[in-house]
């Protein structure tokens, strides 16, 4: 049909141009015909318009011939159009393609077999219809449009198909080109008067024309209509709004206006030129200083139809626009600046001697680089760096941040606070009401889920402005929880609290957002420092460890007081929602669920209600007057409890419903886990545990149809037939079991879950009742899981120490008559262990177990219950009673642990009583056994029993026993003991010892080789050391009858290398070697060199040569002498004793060699090479000596102005001596050349001329050293070493055996088969430098990948054992931590890197490479800010000049130092530094939220372990943090000793938590973070199970530190005074009690347990538990302390 339309139409097309119809002499016939056509196309069209009879459907082809017609011969027959039937036509089509859309859209609903025929038609109708309605659009021109009527639904047509959503692109587009052509063709005609009346269009019509075109959804554009469609429409735009020839500036101003600025269509253009060119117009149309800009972007602009987009980097651009682009760029003047190579000036002469070097050709490689070229070549780099102007970097920058929002971001976020301190205080008053309002409009929700959006940004950069405008808080709180601006809002609410201390609104919207961020310890310190009345803050700090029932009566105390009137209506109303909030809480995790609904009713609660009855389970209730009444807000926790009432009220029937309510639940819930802050692992615990219930329910579900489909099977056949059956439901109760929560969750976590799984095991048992005697597996899988469900829940109960709600599960919840043997053992022992712990019911516990009828329990139970009834009867103090009921549990079932431990401590305690050495015996054959059957808490025991070993009685009870069970004790158990075994060596309990280390030598020989050498090493020393010595050796080598080997000649520790020396002192190293550290810096370098002595130097390491160690083995020998020869003999006791040690030790090492001879030899040449390539350059040295020197000075009690006190001179001379000695001149002939003569003129005392007069002087010149020192450091080395330049042999070393150092620390089994070997070491190797030390940090590389960083210290104190011990304790303290609730749940958790003795001198330290020193943080701040670091220090010397000259009296004295504490404080150390540090360092805010909290607990344990041990001078250069995981490790971390052993602690503040660190955590950070987690360590340590582990694993630490501390003792005197330099036995044991039960006392001092003991007699005011440690924190923070330090513990900083 077409081709006939195609043909007819091309004849009338000729006829037409032939004889033009109006023309004159066309011919009659042609008019004839004409009109004949004109007539047949109007009746058409009149059909087509015509309202539409249901029937015939052809009329869209007929019209498209009509209208194709029409088109062909429209240019010649103007008369062909008419207005009217046009506009009819086009209404017709335009409801047709509104109808075929809706079918369109119907048709996706319908999904019926015949859907797919009519969508075949209806798509060729749609198709049609579209080209009818290009084709009549086309039609339409200005005849239509002058007739008025016609005009008016015309627009009203497009305006329908503008804003229709499915109308076709094609159309679209088609529309746009007929607008664009009307307005042109109006416009367009320059000269033609705007209102003339041919103008078919007015102004006001182009607007709204453009606001439809605007508008238009572009959804199901495909993507090169869409780009089509935007080219045109916005290069039509574009000329409406800024071509000034076409068009009248009333209409630009206009469309600008109204289309544009209201749609930002042209300023998110995705094409960068068309943006520019409209970003130009806004840019030209506003002013050009920031306020107008900042304020159009806050104010005048209305963003919203950008609100789907990040639109601040629109707003940034005009406000970097305004920048001046044509300045060069210049660095801020405390960026790091290179000194220039040349001096300008200079330049002319350099090119005039050489004018070669430019002849060198572009590109030519063969051409060497000489000098000159290369320098020409950087002038020419620097030339063009040098022309680079503003705009070359931020024109980039802008176009960078249109792509990514993250750029514009942070750019904003730096920018706008820059802008905001330009602005004067009226333009920031003015702008601060619009920036609410801005904040607070709604639009910006489409953004909610955007990461970053706009409002996090506006809101970052408020938090970062100075002055920051007020905000109302509940403003702030809303965005961080519905924006994701968490830690923002965070930060601008705490600053607020800070300011504006008495807006309670504040701390409320405070309080609420750490709520939700589940930071219940931060909220609690927030409360504790706002609230008024001291029930609240007792209350809450027992409900932060877990006291549930005190602090529930204490809540509900306050509640009486108030409503009597007590507190006369001061308490805030706040403060009385919390008191009830709490004891809501309290009440639900003690499990009072009737409390909890009654109190629901009455208050009509259903929130409660919905929480409380079906736990209680009153399903009734639930079902009559909640679920129909509760109006809630949707949340995970109300799905889930819908979908429990769901499957409990309809069984099968509820299953569909349950999932549909299931997966709504999962929505909400992932909806809140999106909306949670990144890095925030504790905010989302809540929900991980709503996921778990989610997921059981879905399983319930499926047991439920599991149930109802074996039913239906199982109804057909016989009973049981099938093994298949119910395989789903056996599954489901299987993993039920494995997984549940971690047992320091809180009850109501638990309760929630096992609650509704009780619940289900009654349906199971329900389901199966009748099964009795047909398939009894299945009649008692439901009672076998409820009984196991009841009993553990009531297990929990009693673990987190809530017996009566224990015993009360342990009645009610399983509420049947019969229960499995294994089940009913575990009830009667937890319902028995609940009885022990709680008051008064000891004697019902004991008729409990008297009780029960034994007959039906295996033996291992049967002997359980007899150790519990021991247990009862010890607690009644029937002690006969007790042994005999132990004995009774261990001869019925041998290998019952907990029975030997039991019966241990009985003996143990009986001993104490009577001191009959049997029990003593009977105690450590118990505890062996104990250890030998094992639990993993009897490990602990060994502590007690190498404690009860070492101080042994005569006739070696101890050691018999020990050495009967020895053997059956795994060896893994000892490898945390190895440092105390080797210590026993030489001690009377050596013989036992030996025997250990020999069975860990065999079997684990690298836990044990790297201490027993550096051991061998020390006590070679010792021996040969002295005269004594020699004698001593040759006597006892004459004993032994040994060959006549030299002393060391023995040992040979470098097999098969030539390095055995001939001659009988010979170690395997020179000696100079092993002491290159003693002959530079001496005993100076503890590492970091400022606290140690330097006197030390002169007796180069004699210090360890004094060892009078407390050894009666000598004594023994010789008992029988006269007195004169025991005189003797004790003074050689210790020598003798080291060389026993000595041999017992060789012993070992012959035995590790013999079993492990490739081992062996691996590590010696590994530890050689370690030990003497990377060791420090003298240089180095030097440096760390003047540093240590310069630390000295300032510490010196002495007035600046005095002379330089005797004691300094005699160390500087030592340093003198020492450092240019006769052996350093000649190994280190440069070192020594250049600094030599400078040196000894400057600090020499001997040089009296030149020698400073005061101390002032001397600290001057030590500072100019240590700067020469430091830069020369820091230029001639490199700061990374090459391996294969230190160290050829670590190099090409191919490990076989050996391991990566420190992985038996764990204190678990290890297979020495898993163990991970050492792969290779790193190529490169560091140099890092702290304070003045300078240490190699080695890469150990693991041959699974791993990487293991060590530095190696050199030239240690003989304090760097005490390192390892303190490490050791702390390991073992972290056990006892994971063991407690409070603790567990606050991830407490002392960071104890590895330490691995490589020489006596020499050890590798695990290193952070993200370590930073506390001191490097402001010595970072005086670097970037230009101060000299240590002001501060000479201001506060000065200060004390006259106090020191004894001018005053102390009072006057300390006023005087609090003065210039004051003073330093105000106006010269500021306490933002640190955090300022953190938030450059860290990413953002969820990353410093996330470091600040593991950075709280690692300080508040450092604290605390400073605070128990009194460990002192925490001088910041001695903690090192991590500053990715704010882990902590102190350097230097031992307690020290008076003359009689006891620890010495002199300093006013307990711990150091100075003024930034304080800053850094706000107050109630302070009080929330670090309190609770100081109080939740001491609660773990001293828990009843643990302190007697406690009292111990102390006593062991103390014993070596004695031990060895002895040794050092005597510095003054000569080598060993008769008789003093031995500690015998049982005067090391009384001071070793006395320090460990200081230690006690302390913790117990602080302990929440036993304050809370001591209030339950009610005290008025009622005292918070955390009262002890909140004492010591003031102590802390408190001015008056903390200016009594000394200057360079920095107090200030």
């Amino acid at each position: 049909m077409l081709d006939a339309g195609n043909s007819l139409c091309s004849l009338l097309m000729m006829v037409s141009a032939a004889f033009p119809p109006e023309a004159v002499n066309t011919p009659q016939e042609v008019k004839m015909v004409y009109q004949k056509m004109e007539e047949l196309v109007q009746k058409h069209l009149a059909v087509v318009a015509a309202p539409q009879t249901a029937g015939e459907d052809n009329s869209a082809s007929m019209i498209s011939f009509v209208l194709y017609v029409i088109k062909s011969l429209a240019e010649v027959h103007k008369n062909l159009i008419d207005p009217f039937n046009v506009v009819r036509v086009l209404q017709r089509l335009a409801r047709d393609m509104g109808l075929s859309n809706a079918s369109y859209t119907r048709q996706g609903q319908r999904s019926d077999a015949d859907s797919a025929v009519t969508s075949s038609r209806q798509g060729a109708d749609v198709g049609v219809v579209i080209a009818n309605l290009k084709s009549v659009l086309k039609l339409i021109s200005e005849r239509v449009m002058s007739v008025p009527d016609c005009k008016r639904s015309v627009t009203q047509i497009l305006n329908s198909l503008l804003s229709e959503k499915g109308t076709d692109p094609s159309v679209l587009l088609c529309i746009l080109d007929l607008i664009k052509g009307w307005v042109e063709d109006d416009f367009g005609k320059a000269g033609t008067p705007v209102a003339s009346s041919t103008s078919s269009i007015t102004s006001k019509e182009v607007v709204s024309l453009l606001q439809k075109l605007s508008q238009v959804d572009k959804q199901n554009f495909s993507l090169s209509t869409a780009e089509e469609w935007d080219r045109k429409y916005l290069e039509f735009l574009y000329g409406l709004c800024a071509d000034s020839n076409k068009y009248p500036l009333p209409l630009r101003q206009e469309v600008f206006q109204k289309v544009e600025r209201q749609y930002l269509l042209g300023l998110r253009a995705k094409d960068p030129e068309v943006r520019m060119k409209f970003f130009v117009l806004y840019h030209e149309s506003l002013g050009k200083t920031l306020f107008t800009r900042l304020q159009y972007i806050i104010q005048i602009q209305d963003w919203e139809a950008l609100s789907d987009v990040f639109w601040l980097k629109q707003g940034l651009d005009l406000l970097l626009a305004i920048l001046v682009e044509d300045k060069p760029i210049t660095l801020a003047p405390n960026s790091a600046k290179i000194p220039p190579v040349l001096v300008s000036g200079a330049t002319s002469d350099c090119t005039g001697v050489q004018p070669m070097a430019t002849d060198i050709p572009e590109g030519s490689e063969e051409v060497p680089l000489t000098l000159d070229s290369l320098v020409l070549k950087h002038t020419h780099f620097l030339n063009d760096m040098s022309k680079l102007k503003v705009a070359d970097l931020i024109i980039p920058l802008r176009e960078l941040a249109h792509t990514d929002a993250n750029v514009a971001y942070h750019l904003w976020v730096l920018v706008f606070p820059i802008v905001w301190v330009t602005l004067h205080k009226e333009e920031q008053m003015a702008l601060a009401k619009p920036m609410i309002a801005l904040l607070s409009k709604d639009y910006h929700k489409k953004q909610q889920t955007h990461r970053p959006n706009v409002v996090q940004a506006l809101l970052e950069g408020l938090q970062l402005s100075h002055p920051q405008p007020r905000m109302p808080s509940e403003l702030i709180k809303f965005i961080g929880k519905t924006y994701n601006a968490w830690h923002i809002a965070l930060g601008l609410l705490e600053s607020h609290v800070m300011l504006f201390l008495h807006d309670t609104k504040c701390s409320e919207s405070l309080a609420e957002l750490y709520r939700l961020l589940n930071e219940e310890d931060m909220r609690c310190g927030l409360w504790m420092k706002r609230s008024i009345t001291a029930e609240t803050r007792s209350g809450l700090s027992l409900v932060q460890h877990g006291y549930w029932q005190r602090a529930q009566s204490l809540f509900y105390q306050a509640m009486i007081k108030a409503t009597q009137g007590t507190y006369n209506n001061t308490v805030p109303k706040a403060e009385m929602c919390l008191w009830e909030e709490q004891w809501l809480h309290c009440a639900s995790q003690l499990s009072q669920w009737e409390a909890l609904s009654d109190f629901g009713k009455l208050v009509e609660n259903y929130e409660i209600l919905l929480d409380s009855l079906w736990k209680q389970p009153d399903w009734a209730y639930l079902k009559d007057q909640v679920i129909p009444k509760a109006q809630l807000e949707e949340t995970p926790k109300l799905r889930i409890i819908q979908a429990y009432f769901a499957l409990h009220e309809k069984n099968t029937n509820g299953v569909p419903e349950a999932e549909n309510i299931v997966g709504k639940g999962v929505d909400l819930a992932l909806e809140q886990w999106w909306q949670l802050p990144e890095m925030s692992i504790h905010a989302r615990i809540p929900l991980l545990q709503q996921f778990q219930q989610l997921v059981e329910v879905q399983e319930s579900a499926r047991i439920i149809v599991d149930i109802s489909n074996g039913n239906k099977l199982s109804g057909n056949s016989t009973v049981g037939g099938h093994g298949g059956l119910y395989a789903d439901l056996k599954d489901i109760l299987e993993t039920w079991r494995l997984r549940t929560p971690n047992e320091w969750d809180n009850t109501s976590v638990w309760y929630d879950l096992l609650q509704w799984r009780n619940e289900m095991y009654n349906a199971v048992i329900d389901a199966f009742k009748d099964f009795g005697n047909t398939n009894s597996q299945l009649h008692h899988l439901g009672f076998r899981d409820k009984a196991w469900n009841v009993n553990k829940l009531a297990h929990i109960a009693r673990k987190h120490g809530l017996s009566d709600v224990c015993v009360s599960i342990l009645e009610k919840m399983y509420g049947h008559s019969t229960m499995e043997v294994q089940e009913a053992f575990v009830k009667i022992r937890e319902q028995a262990k609940a009885y022990l712990e709680m008051k008064g019911e000891l004697t019902s516990g004991l008729n409990l177990i008297n009780s029960t009828n034994l007959e039906y329990f295996p033996v291992k139970h049967k002997a359980e219950i007899f150790r519990l009834k021991g247990d009862f009867l010890l607690k009644l103090s029937d002690c006969e009673g007790a042994n005999l009921a132990y004995s009774n549990a261990i001869t019925l079932f041998k290998n019952l642990p907990k029975g030997w431990i039991s019966w241990g401590n009985y003996c143990d305690m009986a001993y104490k009583e009577t001191h009959e050495e049997v029990w003593l015996e009977y105690a450590v054959s118990c505890f062996l056994h104990g250890i030998k059957f094992g639990i993993p808490n009897s490990r602990s025991h060994l502590a007690r029993v190498l404690y009860l070993l070492s101080f042994d009685t005569s006739s070696e009870s101890v050691g018999r026993a020990f050495d009967k069970y020895l053997d059956q004790i795994p060896h893994w158990v000892w490898l945390s003991w190895i440092p105390q075994l080797l210590l026993s060596l030489q001690r009377t309990e050596a013989s036992h010892c030996k025997l250990v280390l020999l069975k860990v030598a065999t079997v684990y020989p690298q836990a044990l080789y790297y201490w027993l050498r550096t051991y061998l090493l020390e006590r070679r020393d010792v021996a040969n050391k002295s005269e004594y010595g020699r004698i001593a050796m040759a006597q006892q080598r004459m004993q032994q009858n040994t060959s006549g080997v030299g002393a060391s000649g023995s040992i040979s520790l470098a097999e098969g290398s030539t390095r055995v020396s001939a001659h009988g002192g010979g170690a395997l190293v020179s000696e100079n070697q092993l002491h290159q550290g003693t002959q530079s810096a001496g005993g100076l370098g503890s590492h970091d060199g400022s606290s140690s002595q330097v006197q030390e130097t002169e007796r180069s390491g004699a210090a360890e040569s004094n060892m009078p160690s407390g050894n009666d083995q000598s004594m023994q020998l010789n008992s029988s002498n006269n007195e004169a020869a025991l005189r003797r003999n004790s003074a050689m006791g210790l020598v003798a004793s080291a060389a026993s040690a000595f041999d017992a030790a060789k012993d070992i090492m012959e035995t590790l060699r013999s079993k492990h001879t490739n081992l062996a030899s691996e590590l010696e040449i590994l530890l050689t090479e370690i030990g003497s390539r990377f060791v420090t350059l003298p240089e180095e040295r030097l440096l760390a000596v003047v540093n240590a020197l310069l630390h000295r000075c300032y510490k010196y009690p002495t007035a600046t102005t005095a002379e330089v006190p005797q004691s300094l001179k005699k160390e500087l001379s030592g340093v003198c001596r020492a450092c240019f000695s006769a052996d350093a001149v000649n190994k280190h002939v440069d070192f020594v050349r250049e600094y030599k003569q400078d040196f000894e003129r400057d600090l020499d005392p001997e040089s009296t001329a030149t020698f400073p007069a005061t101390l002032a002087d001397l600290t001057e010149r030590l500072k100019h050293w240590k700067n020469i020192l430091q830069s020369n450091v820091e230029d001639r080395f490199p700061a990374v070493l090459k391996l294969e330049d230190e160290s050829r042999v670590l190099r090409d070393f191919y490990v076989v055996d050996v391991e990566v150092p420190g992985q038996y620390f764990a204190d678990q089994e290890v297979a020495p088969d898993h163990t991970v070997k050492l792969d290779r070491v790193g190529a490169d190797i560091p140099i890092v430098r702290r304070h003045g030390s300078s240490f190699r940090r080695l890469t150990l590389i693991g041959s699974d990948g791993s990487q293991r960083h060590f530095i190696v210290q050199t030239s240690l104190t003989p304090n760097a054992r005490s390192d390892e011990r303190i490490l050791q304790l702390f390991r073992v303290m972290n056990r006892m931590f994971d063991k407690h609730k409070e603790s567990r749940r606050r991830h407490i958790c002392i960071h104890t890197p590895i330490i691995i003795p490589v020489w006596s001198q020499v050890r590798m330290v695990e290193d952070d490479l993200m370590y930073s020193t506390f001191l490097e943080v402001y010595e970072n701040h005086c670097a970037r800010n230009d101060r000299e670091a240590d002001l501060p220090i000479t201001y506060f010397k000065e200060q004390l000049n006259q106090a020191i000259c004894g001018q005053i009296s102390p009072e006057a004295v300390v006023d005087l130092r609090l003065q210039a504490y004051n003073d330093i404080t105000k106006n010269i150390v500021t306490e933002t530094i640190f955090s300022q540090f953190m938030y450059k360092t860290l990413l953002n805010g969820n990353h410093t939220w996330a470091f600040k909290k593991q950075f709280a607990v690692q300080l508040a344990l450092s604290s605390f372990m400073s605070f128990m041990l009194q460990i002192g001078g925490r001088s910041p250069n001695k903690i090192l943090f991590a500053k990715n995981t704010g882990k902590i490790f102190q350097t230097d971390f031992h307690p020290s000793y008076d003359a009689n052993g006891m620890i010495e602690f002199n300093e006013p503040v307990p711990f150091r938590l100075t003024r930034n660190l304080q800053a850094f955590f706000s107050h109630f950070g302070v009080e929330g973070l670090i309190v609770s987690a100081m109080c939740a360590a001491s609660q773990a340590v001293v828990s009843p199970k643990q302190s007697q582990h406690l009292w111990h694993h102390l006593a062991m630490f103390f014993r070596d530190e004695l031990i060895s501390w002895s040794w050092r003792r005597p510095l003054g005197m000569p080598l060993a005074p008769v008789g003093g330099g031995s500690l015998n036995n049982v005067d090391l044991k009384q001071k070793v009690t006395t320090n460990v039960e200081h230690v006690i006392t302390r913790i117990n001092g602080i302990a929440p347990q036993y304050i809370s003991e001591e209030e339950e007699n009610g005290v008025d005011p009622p005292q918070s538990v955390q009262r002890g440690v909140a004492e010591l924190v003031d102590a802390a923070l408190t001015p008056r302390n903390l200016c009594m330090m000394d200057p360079t513990w920095h107090s200030w900083f």
